[in-house]
């Protein structure tokens, strides 16, 4: 994706930012998470068009959020871990679990990073799966690897993984849908597809089309 990732808005410490001509009042979290979320920033911030470029739903935008200083962020939550860089900017991207508690949370790059993808636990024994505060048990659930992918879905959740037959630790097997990412496979993905396969999960027709260009589920074709 191109985005224009100009934006005049200082990224060092975006809370030291004047928001407040966009703004009526700031929303409160059940859980700590001390960022503005997408929705919050100036249409100038290069986070909120990576977001519209992305063609992210407005109706998840309060859901996310920018942080300045990932590394800074992750330990404002009593977490320390190895290998964070400072004044790392990333997309916020929280799990809750079934009562909306946050269990862990994905950081995705905004800038040139080689690590596009951070995805942190609260405590080891954590579920990691995005999307289990929004689904409705009684419908089919979906289950796609990447927590954004999962925006453009019906009832969807994500494992943040290839494994997507995790699932099965907390939703009924025969209520999901598994859809892997739509791209081509290396030889573990397909051996991933061809167990899940083999027991008896249901795939979506997309997960077979091995040799198309379209990576996310947002420009995937509908037929």
């Amino acid at each position: 994706y191109q985005c224009d990732w100009s934006s005049d808005v200082c990224s060092s410490d975006l809370k030291d930012e004047d928001f407040s001509e966009f703004k009526t009042e700031k929303p409160k979290f059940k859980t700590k998470i001390d960022l503005y979320s997408i929705d919050e920033l100036p249409d100038t911030h290069f986070a909120k068009k990576y977001v519209k470029n992305r063609q992210i739903p407005e109706d998840r935008w309060p859901d996310l959020y920018y942080a300045p200083d990932f590394k800074k962020f992750v330990e404002s939550l009593g977490i320390q871990k190895d290998g964070l860089k400072s004044n790392d900017e990333r997309l916020v991207i929280p799990f809750f679990d079934f009562d909306k508690n946050l269990v862990a949370f994905q950081g995705r790059t905004l800038t040139d990073s080689s690590i596009r993808y951070i995805t942190i636990k609260l405590h080891d024994d954590n579920m990691k799966l995005y999307g289990l505060d929004r689904i409705d048990l009684e419908q089919p659930i979906y289950v796609v690897e990447g927590p954004i992918d999962s925006m453009f879905l019906p009832n969807c959740v994500a494992t943040a993984d290839a494994n997507l037959t995790s699932v099965t630790k907390v939703l009924d097997k025969s209520n999901v849908v598994l859809v892997f990412d739509n791209e081509p496979r290396n030889k573990d993905i397909c051996r991933i597809m061809e167990k899940a396969i083999d027991d008896h999960f249901q795939l979506d027709r997309k997960s077979t089309r091995l040799n198309s260009s379209h990576t996310d589920i947002s420009r995937m074709p509908s037929s």
